[in-house]
């Protein structure tokens, strides 16, 4: 039987073509495993580290302004904002005082060192006056209403009497409306500014009803 040389040709070509591609295919899941590698090595090894720190950097940055410390020209500023209304209604309205009393018929005596006279109309021609409607009475009126913080108008006023010296001292026994507490005012006058108020006892039971 003659020998088909041109038969042995194509198989040796296909045997070859079947080995470089077998090399080829070889050589490219080398390379795919390589990368695996690598890329698996830098994740599990040294990926999660910077990671982190890149992670971490910018909330350190934000801790570092957050926690930085405020100017103190502000932190002045900021606390001269807040103790200046204190200060103005402590200056305006002074700090009530509260005294304990031995006398019998008062609960307790009130005194605010911030009480200041109530202006007048009656200039430097002052004349005490015990009768209702005056200018007088009604200024009186008008202290005692400001010392125990009741409107003139809603102000019941039981007793008025003079002092030590009627000229210049005065005592009124009030109450608000419909209120069973009552309170014994007592004033002063001072010349060119009016009734002052000196003192407040405020009355376990109202005796001038």
């Amino acid at each position: 039987m003659p020998i088909d040389f041109k038969d042995d040709k194509s198989r040796s070509a296909l045997r070859a073509k079947r080995r470089k591609t077998n090399i080829v295919l070889n050589t490219l899941i080398a390379v795919v495993i390589i990368l695996i590698l690598l890329v698996g090595g830098t994740i599990f090894f040294g990926g999660s580290d910077t990671g982190e720190e890149q992670a971490k950097r910018p909330q350190n940055t934000e801790k570092e302004i957050t926690n930085k410390p405020a100017d103190k020209s502000d932190e002045t500023d900021d606390n001269s904002k807040e103790d200046t209304p204190d200060e103005e209604e402590e200056d305006e309205n002074g700090k009530l005082e509260e005294i304990e009393s031995d006398e019998p018929n008062v609960e307790k005596v009130l005194i605010n060192p911030a009480w200041k006279p109530i202006g007048t109309e009656q200039g430097d021609g002052h004349q005490s006056s015990y009768n209702m409607g005056t200018t007088d009475w009604n200024e009186k009126l008008k202290a005692a209403a400001y010392a125990v913080d009741i409107p003139v108008e809603n102000m019941t006023t039981w007793w008025v009497t003079g002092g030590d010296d009627p000229d210049n001292q005065a005592e009124l026994t009030v109450s608000a409306k419909n209120s069973d507490d009552t309170y014994r005012v007592n004033i002063e006058w001072v010349t060119g500014e009016g009734w002052k108020p000196v003192e407040v006892k405020k009355l376990i039971q109202n005796d001038k009803r």
